[in-house]
């Protein structure tokens, strides 16, 4: 009897926790734009970038992409698409290259 109450404890636990090495990827790809882009105002929709979430080069690595939205509300607001790839390694996930995206479209309306 204890035996099944454990197990369905670390279950009912694995599942709260987790996420999947997909979510790991995306928010340690976060975390990397956060510490790229410190003292910018910008948003990033995390639901959308776990949503986009595939394998990349290896079983242990993971691509992430999706719009990244500077200066919302303002006259200066523009989107870039944010790209990452990271390699998970147990439960943490290591980014291995993030890329920002600029629209041309986005450019041309600055002249």
């Amino acid at each position: 009897m204890r035996a099944a109450a454990a197990v369905v404890s670390c279950l009912l636990l694995s599942a709260c926790a987790g996420g999947g090495p997909k979510k790991l990827v995306a928010d340690a790809c976060i975390r990397e734009a956060d510490q790229r882009l410190t003292g910018k105002t910008y948003e990033i929709d995390a639901d959308k970038l776990l949503a986009s979430a595939v394998q990349a080069d290896a079983p242990d690595t993971y691509q992430v992409s999706g719009p990244i939205i500077f200066d919302r509300g303002l006259a200066s607001e523009f989107t870039q698409m944010l790209k990452c790839k990271a390699r998970i390694d147990g439960n943490t996930a290591s980014v291995i290259s993030i890329e920002f995206i600029w629209s041309m479209e986005d450019l041309k309306k600055a002249e």
